[in-house]
Order: structure tokens, then C-alpha cells, then sequence
């Protein structure tokens, strides 16, 4: 996870403190300031980046804000609200839930983010302290990124995360890959209520990937297919996908059955998981899988956005969205080749120095990769020579940090 944007000093507590109901509340509030401004960092639980706003004239009414705002994103996001540990007493209900990725529960979220931030907008901020403004702030930085991203004509848009995906099935994207890795790492089994709510998560699990499917055939039909390179990825990975799913709903139903048998939790979860996955998530993925190669069938091998319809427009949001530049493809890539070039200039006379003095620097690392003077031992004898060298490496760094920050942070 990235680090928190605004006050690393304020990330110590674990994962267990926002299950605290004393905590639920300021975790609404650091799920927003969490979005980070431009860059939209994801937010991180137990990340205290802002005072309760209560303490300034209109604070309250600005923490009321925040909190409907909050609530209002994990209704969208209920997967969110489990990583933070909120969806809980009158929000249980979201544990049992998945994010609708269908056209409408797209569209019905930049409705949500569009009302919300045009609140965000209309309120007066005078005589707030500046935690809480900074806050509002960077709804709005985020929210209206978003918003600029939703209003593109295809991909899966990110609030509040990093990953920006025109393509919203591909080998590191979909629901194929993230329900697993969610359900498995996220959702919590510690009582019946979790196992019935995973069982449910489950049910709907089929209906997120059809969403998907209805979104990529769309983009399909516009003129949107990933290049081949990518397909030939992400087609062995659904395949694999599918093959767990059909052998006894794999880790889907593994996870489960092996978490409520450690907690002493009754029932037959293996097999009710197993008919799900049978009947809704092995059916979905076998339509996914046929669309991908359909797609492959017509795919081109262009890597490039610019190959692909509106593609100038996606790249463009897509760096914004990412580091909050606004330069061009074209100013970017200049950037690039003159930092390379710089690199270079640097890495050739130690190159030389140590007898490498023929052909390109890419060469000469490559040949030096093979080097017998710079590798470490194999076996045991080569581990703890690269735990010397990590360690003298990391002393290095920790001497030199006064020159970088007036206050150093235990890390």
C-alpha cells in the first residue's frame, strides 16, 4: 500500500485499531484525506491526517460533510469499507456486497461523486483551521479527476487509487484477478455473519464480471481491443482463473472453507461455495474468456494509447490523474531522454574505469551482469554477503537523511 500523503509520522497504528468504534469515525474523515490531492493515494486505515474539524467555526458542520461524503463513496466502493474495517453495526450490509461494475453502477457513481462534489464546492469555507480545509480541498482535487476520467468513453477509473486501466480486462486488471486476491486478503472470517456475508460476496461475484464483459464488449464495438501482447497475457490467466474456479470453486472456496474450519465456524461452506461458483462465477468467466478471444482475433500489436480510439485523451488524463502533470505525451518522453542521456554521461566513465569501454551503455550492463568480480557467492555464504550489502547500504541512507528532512521519522 502507498504511503500516506499528507502525515507519515501519523501512520502507526495497525489494521486492528479501526475496528475500534472509537476510530470508525476519524476513519471516514482519513478515507477522504487519504484520496490525496491530484494523485489520488488510496487511503490508508490507522493514517491520522486531520483533526476532527470540530474545533473551528463551521467545523462541525465540515465533519458532517466528510462523513456523508465518506459513506457515500464506500456505498460504491463496499470493498473499500471492509479494507478499512467500517462496514460494520449499521453498515454491515456492505460486507456482503461487491462494487457494481456494470455500465449503470459506473454511471450511477460519477452521479454520486458529481453531486457530492459540487457540495464540496458550495461550502463555506471561512474560519476553518486548515486541516479541515486542506481536506475538503482535496475531495474536490480528486473528485473532479475522477470525474474528468469518468466522462471518457471507456477503461475502469480509479477514485482515490492508483491504478488508471483502459482496459478493464486485461492481465493485471478484472475481477477475474482482484475478487480472488479481495476475498482472500480483505474480507474478514471471524464469525457465521462473515462467512454468510462471503457467501453472498460470492453470489454477486458473477454479476461483476458480466458488468465487465458488457463494458469491454462496448469498447470493442467502438474500436477498442488491447494489443495482442497483452491478450496473449491475459487470456493463460483467465484460463487458469476458470480451471480453479471448476475445481471446487479453487481459492475463491478454499479460502473460506480453510478460515471458518480454523475458527471453529460450522457449516458447509465448501459445498454451498462450490454450487456458487458452479453456477454464476464458472459461467461469467467462460463469457469473459470467449470475449478476450474474440478481441484477440482482431487485435493489433500497437502498445501505444494512441492507438486506440480517443487515445490522446486517455493518455492525457491518465498522466494527470497519475502525477498531476499536465505536459504532453511528446514533453514527457523529451524529459525522458534527456534524464537518460544525463544517466548515461554518468554511468560511462565508471564503466570505463572498470574496463568497459566498447559499445553502448546498455551493452556494457548487460555484459557486466555477467561480471564474475561483482557477484556474490552462490549458496548461504552469497545470502549473507547481500545482507552485508544491504545493511551497509541502508546505514548509508540513514547518515545521509538530516540532509534531506529537518525532522527524521523512525522508520
Amino acid at each position: 500500500r502507498p504511503h500516506c500523503q499528507f502525515d507519515l509520522a501519523g501512520c502507526g497504528s495497525n489494521h486492528r485499531a479501526m475496528h475500534d468504534p472509537a476510530t470508525l469515525a476519524l476513519s471516514r474523515r482519513t478515507l477522504l484525506a487519504g484520496l490525496g490531492a491530484g494523485t489520488a493515494l488510496a487511503a490508508l486505515p490507522g493514517c491520522v491526517t486531520a483533526a476532527t474539524a470540530g474545533g473551528s467555526p463551521g467545523g462541525g458542520a465540515a465533519a458532517r460533510l466528510l462523513d456523508d461524503i465518506a459513506w457515500n463513496l464506500l456505498r460504491h466502493e463496499p470493498g473499500r469499507a471492509t479494507g478499512l474495517g467500517v462496514d460494520t453495526g449499521a453498515h454491515a450490509d456492505l460486507r456482503a456486497r461487491l462494487a457494481d461494475a456494470s455500465p449503470e453502477g459506473v454511471a450511477a457513481y460519477a452521479a454520486t461523486l458529481e453531486a457530492d462534489l459540487a457540495r464540496v464546492r458550495a461550502f463555506d469555507r471561512a474560519g476553518l483551521d486548515p486541516a479541515t480545509r486542506t481536506s475538503l480541498e482535496v475531495v474536490e482535487s480528486a473528485y473532479a479527476t475522477a470525474l474528468a476520467g469518468f466522462a471518457l468513453p471507456y477503461g475502469d477509473i480509479p477514485v482515490g487509487s492508483w491504478r488508471t486501466a483502459p482496459y478493464v480486462v486485461i492481465q493485471n486488471a478484472g475481477g477475474y484477478i482482484d475478487t480472488p486476491r479481495f476475498l482472500d486478503s480483505e474480507h474478514p472470517i471471524a464469525s457465521r455473519a462473515d462467512a454468510e456475508a462471503y457467501l453472498a460476496r460470492l453470489a454477486g461475484a458473477g454479476a461483476v464480471l458480466d458488468g465487465e464483459l458488457e463494458r469491454i464488449r462496448a469498447a470493442r464495438a467502438m474500436g477498442v481491443v488491447p494489443p495482442d501482447f497483452l491478450l496473449d497475457k491475459a487470456i493463460p490467466q483467465l484460463e487458469a482463473s476458470l480451471a480453479d474456479a471448476r475445481n471446487g470453486g479453487g481459492l475463491l472456496v478454499a479460502s473460506l472453507a480453510r478460515r471458518a474450519a480454523q475458527q471453529g465456524i460450522a457449516g458447509k461452506w465448501q459445498a454451498e461455495g462450490d454450487a456458487l461458483v458452479r453456477e454464476r462465477v464458472v459461467p461469467a468467466l467462460e463469457r469473459q474468456l470467449a470475449e478476450l478471444r474474440v478481441q484477440r482475433a482482431a487485435a493489433g500489436s500497437a502498445p501505444g494509447l494512441w492507438a486506440q480510439p480517443h487515445g490522446d485523451a486517455w493518455y492525457a488524463w491518465s498522466a494527470r490523474a497519475s502525477t498531476t502533470t499536465s505536459l504532453s505525451a511528446d514533453d514527457i518522453h523529451a524529459i525522458g531522454l534527456a534524464e537518460l542521456a544525463e544517466i548515461h554521461a554518468r554511468m560511462d566513465p565508471i564503466l570505463r574505469d572498470i574496463g568497459y569501454s566498447q559499445g553502448s551503455v546498455g551493452e556494457r550492463m548487460t555484459a557486466l551482469a555477467t561480471d564474475p568480480r561483482f557477484m556474490f557467492a552462490e549458496g548461504d555464504p552469497g545470502r549473507a554477503e547481500i545482507m552485508a550489502f544491504i545493511e551497509e547500504r541502508i546505514d548509508w541512507i540513514r547518515a545521509q537523511m538530516p540532509r534531506a528532512f529537518n525532522t527524521i521519522v523512525p522508520a
